[in-house]
């Protein structure tokens, strides 16, 4: 499942930057639906996906600058996520994150060596996360919304 979550019609871009677009990608539903919304709020161009094949497809579409992305997923994880992005030619500049409730050394190892830029532990910092992609938007020359 692929869900498009449309901004406020009343919010509009402060200037011609294009604004930062970042997929979710975690199959549980509430927790994909929540992080996005919150997400949306900061100002940033949001889309959700419920699966790892959904993800590479919704990414091959939406061309998003920054990837959350769930590690214990059925079917294609997270890890196998990452890998295939970091091996498309089209999507592997992305920066992913991970976004998990595995916040052992273990996990932030597998993850580096995966290819994942960043490893946030769920529940997800929301202040942290609004940093990090305030951060992001600026190397990437991308704005977000503002109010009008």
């Amino acid at each position: 499942m692929s869900a498009d979550l449309p901004l406020d019609a009343s919010l509009g871009a402060a200037n011609d930057a294009e604004i930062l677009r970042v997929l979710v990608v975690d199959d549980n539903e509430a927790s994909a639906r929540s992080l996005a919304w919150a997400i949306e709020l900061e100002g940033y161009d949001t889309r959700l996906c419920l699966s790892g094949p959904l993800a590479l497809a919704e990414a091959h579409a939406f061309r998003p600058h920054v990837v959350l992305l769930d590690l214990g997923m059925p079917g294609m994880n997270g890890y196998e996520v990452c890998k295939a992005m970091r091996a498309d030619s089209v999507l592997g500049h992305i920066k992913i994150i991970a976004q998990t409730g595995w916040g052992d050394a273990e996990a932030r190892r597998k993850t580096a060596e995966t290819g994942f830029d960043l490893h946030l532990v769920k529940p997800v910092n929301m202040a942290l996360l609004a940093e990090m992609l305030a951060l992001l938007a600026h190397t990437a020359g991308a704005t977000r919304h503002q109010a009008a």
